[in-house]
């Protein structure tokens, strides 16, 4: 395992512990701060940072959306983060999807200039994560052969989220995404990989966790939303 791998098995397992302990209906995002800060500060002692400002975003005026700040952060050299990191806990939101494209462009910004590796977790029960992955926007074009899950699942462990060209087929939900960075240059398409879930075979009624990866591309090409896409008809 590595060492995301590893934080992903250990909050897997005190999932369980929490379901045992009968603590399920404590569950939510702000719940698995515990752990993960727990889980960090184990493998880098006096690192490790919450809430922290994203150092892109927090200066930027006129943005939409949630309070521009990383979930955490492994401080480092050369005023680099080793490792920055966002959670999301799988509810029945109805922005749950464009919440978590919105954490992959947070994520995406940051690499390689502001931090070395940057990863997303998403934790929850197993039959609200299989919701999620069945939403019509998370699966692949029905009617297009090469078209893939929105983040990388089941058999794939590495793909991007495209912007650009504008894919009419996901053109809406990303117009809602898009419409909290207007005026930022961001990736065109953002490489993602897959590590999960952890554990394996869970049933319905317990919980998963899943991490995807940034990963940077030398080349790769930015775009400015506005310019590409309709933001004012943004929910």
């Amino acid at each position: 395992m590595n060492i995301y791998s590893k934080i992903a098995d250990g909050l897997a397992g005190w999932l369980t512990f929490e379901l045992r302990a009968g603590r399920q209906q404590l569950l939510c995002e702000s719940y698995l701060a515990h752990p993960i800060g727990q889980l960090l500060q184990y493998r880098y002692p006096g690192r490790v940072l919450g809430e922290v400002k994203h150092p892109l975003l927090s200066s930027a005026k006129g943005l939409l959306g949630r309070k521009p700040s990383i979930d955490f952060a492994v401080t480092g050299e050369d005023g680099k983060y080793d490792i920055a990191i966002e959670t999301k806990w799988v509810s029945r939101s109805p922005t749950l999807l464009r919440d978590i494209i919105r954490d992959v462009i947070r994520l995406d910004l940051l690499v390689p200039e502001y931090a070395k590796a940057a990863v997303l977790v998403i934790a929850g029960k197993t039959r609200d994560l299989l919701r999620l992955f069945d939403n019509s926007q998370f699966k692949p074009h029905p009617n297009h052969l090469a078209s893939k899950h929105i983040l990388p699942l089941g058999s794939h462990t590495k793909a991007s989220v495209r912007f650009i060209p504008v894919p009419n087929f996901r053109s809406k939900l990303y117009t809602q995404v898009l419409s909290a960075f207007k005026g930022i240059e961001i990736s065109t398409s953002i490489p993602l990989e897959r590590s999960g879930p952890f554990p394996r075979g869970a049933t319905t009624k317990h919980y998963e966790v899943y991490i995807w990866k940034i990963l940077k591309s030398h080349e790769q090409k930015t775009f400015k939303s506005e310019e590409e896409y309709d933001l004012s008809t943004a929910d």
